[in-house]
């Protein structure tokens, strides 16, 4: 492999997280943790294209000489690793933040108030009076109280969290009162920038636009369910109709809260849902996520034993690292001791097989049985297309397994043979590279989703697909 030459001041910043981006060196770094860490590099750089590849890098390293506009620089990058032709590798770039507290500082200032729980409740007993929107508040990741700083002013000071960016004492969201609405300031959860946002509170939920929070106490006459409002809320939650005695699921993700709002809607219609003869399961334009979200349907698409194939990951100090950090770490810390040993088990193999493509369970693939599937639905039609991506893609190939499901729409957008997904950070501050660590082992067999995508069973043209497959399913 050709090596590049440049001066020495230049390879030195590789290790330094400079302001302006120096492209070549970005460049340089991509290239390295592209080929030491991507789990399609075997397949994709062989003998017979090195030299087409090298010469490749070689000719769009030359045109990036020069470049230090960022936005610039991620297009030249992304360009270079299109060679791949892999649309789960690319290029991240995140517009430099206008917030010129944080451009000064680099690290914004966070509020603090000491607040104890105990000093909560006793605060809001003895308050006889309280604002509406004062209270002990939950979040997934916080436990906050909100409490009156001076007049029409309010901080929502952190009680508990999980969030290992932030501790109790410190203030998450400040509110001010205009009259009778409120506009807030939420601070992100890595603290690398603030958003303000109309507040609104809806009997229990406090809506902050981009987080809900729940209140515990004071109590409420009316109470809303969290989940439920958030659906109503939440453009990219699952979403559940009825029409002509058909059941018509929405899955516009499988990221956010879905698994628990899917959860929600399945439990909220169950008898319909069990006494529902046709359904309609539409992915179009579903960008991944977690395929289990789905998969919570399983009982009812189910009527025969489903392969699902296994993955192979690239081991590499780098990967490992970010592959806890990423996704274990957070878990590993609220665990208990017997849950964490079972991590540090898994953790030792990893790093035992560093260098290698790891398949932990060693089987190509495993078989999944449902002993009891329901009778209903007795035909599902699922709705795909060209930006069904990933894990829809995943799940549209063990759902379209069953006898019950009929793919209907257009080719899907060919995103699944390489997955779990790492980011890492690059020395120029707007651009990452996400880099796949997970090679499906169904490449061996010498099937591919990335080249077409998936094709449909029966292919729809036009904007009223969901009429059209009302139509073949009654048919």
């Amino acid at each position: 492999m050709f090596k590049f030459i440049l001066p020495l001041c230049l390879i030195l910043s590789l290790n330094s997280f400079a302001q302006n981006c120096i492209c070549e060196s970005v460049f340089i770094q991509s290239k390295q943790l592209v080929e030491e860490n991507y789990a399609g590099w075997f397949d994709k750089i062989t003998e017979k294209n090195r030299p087409d590849y090298i010469n490749w890098s070689e000719k769009k390293f030359d045109e990036i000489k020069g470049v230090t506009n960022d936005s610039i620089c991620a297009k030249q990058l992304q360009n270079w690793i299109s060679y791949f032709n892999d649309k789960h590798l690319r290029i991240l770039f995140t517009k430099p933040k206008s917030n010129t507290t944080q451009s000064k500082t680099n690290a914004l200032k966070i509020l603090t108030h000491n607040l104890s729980v105990d000093e909560a409740n006793v605060y809001f007993k003895k308050t006889k009076s309280p604002d509406p929107i004062e209270g002990i508040y939950s979040h997934p990741s916080y436990q906050l109280a909100i409490t009156k700083i001076k007049p029409n002013l309010f901080y929502a000071t952190i009680l508990s969290t999980t969030n290992e960016n932030w501790k109790p004492n410190e203030v998450k969201l400040t509110i001010i009162k205009k009259g009778k609405e409120y506009l807030g300031t939420f601070y992100d959860g890595d603290k690398s920038d603030f958003s303000t946002h109309k507040v609104k509170l809806a009997d229990n939920i406090l809506d902050f636009d981009i987080a809900f929070f729940e209140k515990q106490s004071p109590k409420v006459k009316n109470k809303l369910d969290l989940t439920e409002y958030e659906i109503s809320k939440d453009k990219d939650a699952p979403s559940l109709y009825f029409k002509e005695n058909v059941a018509i699921w929405k899955f516009p993700t499988f990221y956010s809260n879905s698994e628990e709002q899917t959860a929600y809607l399945l439990e909220k219609y169950k008898v319909q849902l069990e006494n529902t003869p046709e359904w309609i399961i539409d992915l179009r334009g579903n960008d991944g996520g977690d395929y289990r979200v789905g998969w919570q349907l399983i009982n009812y698409i189910y009527t025969k034993p489903i392969i699902k194939y296994n993955a192979e990951s690239r081991l590499t100090k780098q990967n490992n690292e970010m592959w806890f950090n990423s996704f274990m770490k957070s878990y590993y810390e609220q665990s208990d001791d017997k849950i964490k040993k079972v991590i540090d088990e898994e953790v030792a193999k990893m790093n035992q097989n560093i260098g290698k493509m790891y398949n932990g369970s060693n089987l190509p693939f495993e078989t999944i049985t449902i002993n009891k599937p329901f009778i209903n639905p007795k035909k599902i039609a699922l709705l795909i297309d060209e930006n069904t991506v990933s894990s829809g893609e995943l799940f549209t190939m063990l759902a379209r397994q069953s006898d019950k499901v009929v793919v209907m729409g257009n080719n899907s957008g060919g995103m699944m043979d390489y997955g779990n997904i790492l980011r890492y950070k690059t020395q120029c501050s707007t651009i990452r590279i996400q880099v796949p660590m997970d090679r499906m082992l169904w490449i061996d067999t010498g099937f591919f989703v990335d080249k077409e995508g998936l094709k449909p069973d029966v292919y729809l043209q036009g904007n009223n697909l969901i009429e059209q497959a009302i139509d073949r399913l009654k048919k």
